[in-house]
Protein backbone atom coordinates (compact mmCIF):
# COMPACT_ATOMS: atom_id res chain seq x y z
CA UNK A 1 0.00 0.00 0.00
CA UNK A 2 0.88 3.73 -0.45
CA UNK A 3 -0.12 7.26 -0.23
CA UNK A 4 -0.77 9.85 -2.56
CA UNK A 5 -1.87 13.07 -0.37
CA UNK A 6 -4.33 11.24 1.84
CA UNK A 7 -5.58 8.84 -0.58
CA UNK A 8 -4.46 4.83 -0.01
CA UNK A 9 -3.47 3.03 -3.44
CA UNK A 10 -1.94 0.21 -4.19
CA UNK A 11 0.88 0.25 -6.66
CA UNK A 12 2.12 -1.67 -9.64
CA UNK A 13 6.03 -2.96 -9.67
CA UNK A 14 6.57 0.63 -11.34
CA UNK A 15 4.73 2.65 -8.73
CA UNK A 16 1.59 3.40 -10.97
CA UNK A 17 -2.16 2.87 -8.67
CA UNK A 18 -3.20 -0.28 -10.13
CA UNK A 19 -6.18 0.31 -7.65
CA UNK A 20 -7.58 3.86 -5.60
CA UNK A 21 -9.37 3.69 -2.23
CA UNK A 22 -11.58 6.43 -3.70
CA UNK A 23 -12.76 8.76 -0.64
CA UNK A 24 -16.29 9.22 -2.77
CA UNK A 25 -17.10 5.76 -1.57
CA UNK A 26 -14.14 4.71 0.81
CA UNK A 27 -13.64 1.93 -1.06
CA UNK A 28 -11.11 0.43 -3.56
CA UNK A 29 -12.29 1.20 -7.13
CA UNK A 30 -10.10 0.79 -10.45
CA UNK A 31 -8.49 3.40 -12.09
CA UNK A 32 -10.87 3.63 -15.23
CA UNK A 33 -14.05 4.12 -12.87
CA UNK A 34 -11.70 7.50 -11.41
CA UNK A 35 -11.58 8.79 -14.66
CA UNK A 36 -14.89 8.38 -15.84
CA UNK A 37 -15.67 10.79 -12.89
CA UNK A 38 -13.15 13.03 -13.80
CA UNK A 39 -15.31 15.30 -15.50
CA UNK A 40 -17.92 15.69 -12.36
CA UNK A 41 -21.01 15.45 -14.94
CA UNK A 42 -23.89 14.59 -12.49
CA UNK A 43 -25.87 12.53 -15.19
CA UNK A 44 -22.88 10.42 -16.04
CA UNK A 45 -21.41 9.82 -12.43
CA UNK A 46 -22.97 6.49 -11.21
CA UNK A 47 -25.04 7.44 -7.69
CA UNK A 48 -22.60 5.23 -5.61
CA UNK A 49 -20.07 7.96 -6.58
CA UNK A 50 -22.70 10.28 -5.68
CA UNK A 51 -23.83 9.66 -1.76
CA UNK A 52 -21.92 11.76 0.50
CA UNK A 53 -23.20 15.32 0.85
CA UNK A 54 -19.75 16.95 -0.47
CA UNK A 55 -18.63 13.92 -3.34
CA UNK A 56 -17.88 17.00 -6.13
CA UNK A 57 -15.59 18.49 -3.36
CA UNK A 58 -14.21 15.21 -2.75
CA UNK A 59 -13.62 14.26 -6.14
CA UNK A 60 -12.11 17.55 -7.19
CA UNK A 61 -9.86 17.51 -4.30
CA UNK A 62 -8.58 14.23 -4.85
CA UNK A 63 -5.02 13.61 -5.55
CA UNK A 64 -5.64 11.19 -8.68
CA UNK A 65 -7.71 13.53 -9.86
CA UNK A 66 -6.27 13.92 -13.53
CA UNK A 67 -3.79 11.39 -12.37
Amino acid sequence: MAFLGNVEYIPDDSGVAMSVKCPLVDDWIDPIDCMENQSIREESIPIRFREKQNWKELCKTCPFRNY
